[in-house]
Formats: structure tokens, sequence, C-alpha cells
């Protein structure tokens, strides 16, 4: 009974930590860069986790990965083993504008770059995609029909993401610049 109870405790462990919620309630972040202090309150963080889907940023990371390329083989791995590779391995694999790294350890990082780079991280702000496309088949591109439709869709031609942007800019406008 009791190793039934401790598998069944680190099976919820595993499961909440494999959700990939970067938010701790009523926590915010100051960040300085350069001579620039970005104040990030917890309504923003807050509202950054409930409207930024990694695994819609991750499916984009991995799609570049994957296109053909002139110097090199482009990845090969499956969608799963592309989200566990280190930041160094993948960014082998990627082109400008894919050059931060989102899997970092650092909140205040993450936070900060989902908000400040709309070429690389547009692609995973919900109102960017279709909400009932799968996020975890590779094939899928759910940027051409954002799920609200008075935004620009992204441009399939490009790299970078070049559509609207709803609730980035609203994620950003609760930030505070000194």
């Amino acid at each position: 009974m009791k190793n039934l109870l401790l598998v069944v405790f680190a099976m919820l462990l595993i499961t909440a930590c494999e959700e990939g919620d970067k938010t701790q309630d009523g926590t915010g972040y100051d960040i300085v860069v350069g001579d620039t202090l970005i104040s990030i309150p917890a309504e923003a963080v807050q509202f950054a986790a409930e409207h930024f889907e990694w695994h819609a940023y991750m499916l984009r990371e991995f799609q570049i990965a994957t296109l053909p390329r002139d110097e090199g083989s482009p990845y090969a791995g499956s969608l799963e083993q592309w989200k566990n590779l280190s930041w160094s391995s993948r960014q082998t694999f990627l082109y400008p504008p894919f050059v931060h790294n989102l899997s970092t350890e650092s909140l205040e990082l993450y936070y900060y770059l989902i908000g400040t780079y709309p070429d690389q991280f547009g692609f995973g702000w919900v109102d960017t995609y279709d909400p009932e496309a799968n996020l975890f088949n590779s094939a899928v591109r759910p940027w051409l029909h954002p799920a609200d439709s008075t935004l620009t869709p992204d441009n399939p031609g490009t790299l970078n993401f070049d559509g609207g942007l709803g609730d980035m800019l609203e994620y950003r406008g609760m930030w505070t610049v000194n």
C-alpha cells in the first residue's frame, strides 16, 4: 500500500511538471536591460500564462528545423524529441530570427522573451493560431487561420511571424519601462 501511494504521488508530480506551467501565483518580475528597468507585474505574468502556448511555439521551431537547407542536413527526429533537445543542439538547426532560447530556467527571462521578440515568439500567442489545431502534429500550420479573425494571419512564405499580435501587444502594454 505504501509503495502504491508513492507511485501515485510520483505520477502526480511528474504530470504537474510536464504541463509546462511557468507561472508562480502572484509573482511579477523586474528585469534590467542596459540602463532600462522593465517591470512585468503579476497580472501580466498570469495573462501570459493563459495566452502563450509553449507547444504552439515549439511546433513552429521544429518546423523551421526540418526545412531543407543549402548546408548540412535538416533535423530528422520527431517533434517530441525536438522538445527535449538542449538549446545548443536545437540552435544548430534554426535560422534567424530563432536565436533566443525559450527553454530557459529563468522565469524572468522567459516572460521577457515572449513579450520582446514577436518575429520569433509570435507563433506561441493563442490568438495567432487555430485553437482547434493539433499542436502535436508536425505537419499542421495553425498560424494560417488565427482564432481571432480580425488579426492578419502569418505569411507562410516567411520564416518569422508576421501576422497580427493582439495578445502579445496587450501583454506588453502591462509592462512598466523605466
